[in-house]
């Protein structure tokens, strides 16, 4: 079939997707206008690039993030810090009161992954980390709005004159903002240059210059420079906020709505952790009600309902058709999400769906793709469902979510979004529990 000015290949069974995403020749991505515009017109980073560019960029992240603790459990101690941090803000800022989290928790999502980068960590209302995210949540609002248009139908930035696609797609906002982004992020970079020390390097952005010059030195062919830093950083950054901050509010609307399921969670948590202290890491045996909580938060918001775009790469016969080059494949999350003949309650936040019958974690499950699947599969998996877990069971040890009385909650996406599940933005109450 067509989408727009595209041939594209809709994949809707979770076995299909699994099988063409681990294809070789569908590892490409889209040449799209949105997409030249956010690189600069260059393969950079690692979620939009491809071939090259990409296996040395995911695979240099790919062993930073692991060498930095990514599924480790100092790692995990420092995002427990951050969560009580979070959680000391929200107790003195937010309890007994109708509110949007949103600053907050942006900002403590947000210092697990510039710690990691940077070493740096911030406060929340810190001005340059409040300019940071906001840079990262105007981008990812314009970028979900009516510019993908302009990747459907290719011909129209050629054809249209400029004030039109500033006024009616945001264009020039999107350009600016990633501008604005890119250059908060090479500000950091040269910094890093005058303080590095090759025998003690920090974080990612030294490990990667260290790698430079290494390379360099050696005469070695590669793709290794400051924008292919920067654009790691933006992917990073962007695909951070958006996924674990978003899932975070998705879980405290949920919770809401479903105040037995947030009663089950409470019950797991006390019968687990000791009130004298926050949840960390090495209780996470005990909370498999929390952990599956998460998952099945992720399951039903279906963050990504379309996941990213796949290209081929060459001419291929799959399942007995014939996919020529440049073809998409677009896989849809969604449906396997919410595929009744799978899931026992396909529209409700279900924890019982990732627990076998002993209450034991059962999370290996098909038809579950929320960081899609195969080659391309998200580099900051383990990182994301680190972060979701401990600040769900720090946010659901510390308070009880009830509905805010002005609000009618809605377990709808923004409808201001286009392609992506966003929760629209809503009220809750935060109460302590003794």
């Amino acid at each position: 079939t067509k989408w727009g000015a595209h041939p594209i290949v809709v994949l809707t069974e979770y076995s299909l997707i699994k099988k063409a995403f681990q294809h070789p020749s569908f590892q490409g991505r889209p040449d799209f206008f949105s997409y030249r515009i956010v690189q600069r017109h260059r393969k950079r980073g690692v979620a939009l690039s491809d071939g090259l560019v990409w296996s040395e960029n995911r695979h240099f992240l790919l062993t930073q993030l692991r060498n930095l603790g990514m599924g480790k459990t100092f790692l995990g101690d420092a995002i427990a810090d951050e969560a009580s941090l979070l959680m000391d803000h929200l107790e003195k800022a937010c309890l007994d009161r109708p509110v949007v989290i949103d600053s907050a928790l942006n900002t403590a999502v947000i210092n697990v992954l510039w710690m990691m980068f940077t070493s740096k960590r911030y406060d929340v209302g810190d001005l340059e980390i409040v300019q940071y995210v906001q840079v990262l949540e105007k981008i990812l609002y314009v970028s979900r709005k009516k510019i993908f248009l302009l990747d459907i139908i290719p011909v129209l930035p050629k054809i249209l004159p400029m004030f039109i696609l500033n006024a009616f797609f945001d264009f020039n906002v999107g350009e600016n903002y990633f501008q604005e982004l890119t250059k908060m992020s090479e500000n950091k970079i040269r910094e890093h240059l005058t303080s590095l020390d090759p025998d003690n390097p920090r974080d990612i952005i030294d490990y990667y210059l260290l790698e430079k010059t290494e390379r360099d030195s050696n005469g070695f062919l590669t793709h290794f420079d400051a924008q292919q830093l920067c654009g790691m950083m933006n992917d990073t950054f962007l695909a951070g906020l958006d996924t674990t901050a978003s899932t975070l509010r998705w879980m405290m609307l949920y919770l809401t709505i479903y105040p037995d399921v947030q009663a089950k969670a409470h019950q797991c948590l006390d019968e687990a952790v000791p009130r004298t202290r926050l949840p960390c890491l090495a209780d996470k045996p005990r909370l498999a009600y929390v952990e599956a909580l998460v998952l099945d938060v992720l399951r039903l918001s279906s963050l990504a309902p379309l996941l990213m775009f796949h290209r081929a790469t060459d001419d291929v016969v799959f399942e007995g058709y014939t996919i020529p080059q440049d073809t998409l494949l677009m896989a849809c999350s969604e449906i396997c999400h919410k595929n009744k003949s799978f899931w026992q309650k396909p529209d409700q936040l279900y924890p019982e769906h990732f627990l076998d019958e002993n209450g034991k974690l059962d999370s290996d499950k098909e038809n579950f793709i929320p960081f899609s699947v195969g080659r391309r599969q998200c580099v900051g998996e383990s990182l994301a469902r680190m972060q979701l877990f401990l600040f769900t069971a720090a946010i659901l040890h510390r308070f009880k979510l009830e509905a805010a009385t002005t609000t009618s909650l809605k377990s709808e996406s923004d409808p201001a979004t286009t392609i992506f599940n966003r929760p629209d933005r809503f009220e809750l109450v935060l109460r302590k529990r003794n």
